[in-house]
């Protein structure tokens, strides 16, 4: 055989394995429960196991950005440096963002034991989200957006338009924004693909 086509074969030889890899991961990245009603993916002891343990992470952006508690207090997220957060940034007169918050209230049972749902509330006055909450369920965290939060949220998306929806790394950092109702597919994969 001539040496170009001996070439020509080993890089295909070498190439088959990564393909049929690409190939099985764009299968498992397009199925799973529709919107419509579809039963939600089984998840297998393995997939539970193979889950990284809680580990120390240095501080990331959102870990050192301060926020305000519903009494007025300072806080910062370093206490969940190494857990992944989901960030809802909304506010209580907002009819998609009372959606997009029940939502994912609907699906907390499908994530990651290990993942934080905050809720960062846009409200000129902290009593308006407690008033909200006697009726409706709360986070792990309600928090009140602060000047710096605001500021670091820009960082990623210059709009100003809510519900925005903030996925963060167990490291504090952004890894996406999404604006607007999120569908329940999204979020899932999201919430699962976070470390």
């Amino acid at each position: 055989m001539p040496e170009t086509r001996r070439s020509v074969h080993a890089i295909a030889a070498r190439a088959r394995p990564i393909l049929l890899g690409v190939a099985a991961g764009l299968f498992v990245a397009a199925c799973g429960p529709s919107d419509s009603g579809g039963a939600p993916a089984a998840v297998s002891v393995a997939d539970e196991a193979a889950e990284a343990p809680i580990e120390p992470a240095e501080l990331g952006p959102v870990h050192e950005v301060a926020l305000a508690d519903l009494e007025g207090g300072a806080v910062n997220l370093a206490k969940f440096a190494g857990r992944p957060m989901i960030i809802e940034v909304w506010a209580t007169w907002c009819g998609p963002c009372r959606r997009n918050r029940q939502r994912i209230h609907e699906l907390k049972k499908d994530f990651p034991e290990r993942l934080v749902v905050i809720g960062v509330s846009v409200d000129s006055k902290a009593s308006l989200v407690t008033n909200f909450l006697r009726s409706n369920p709360a986070n792990e965290l309600e928090l009140m957006a602060t000047p710096a939060f605001m500021q670091l949220l820009a960082t990623r998306s210059t709009s100003n338009a809510i519900p925005k929806t903030v996925y963060v790394n167990g490291r504090g950092q952004i890894v996406d924004v999404l604006e607007g109702v999120q569908g329940a597919n999204s979020v899932r994969a999201m919430a699962k693909n976070l470390r």
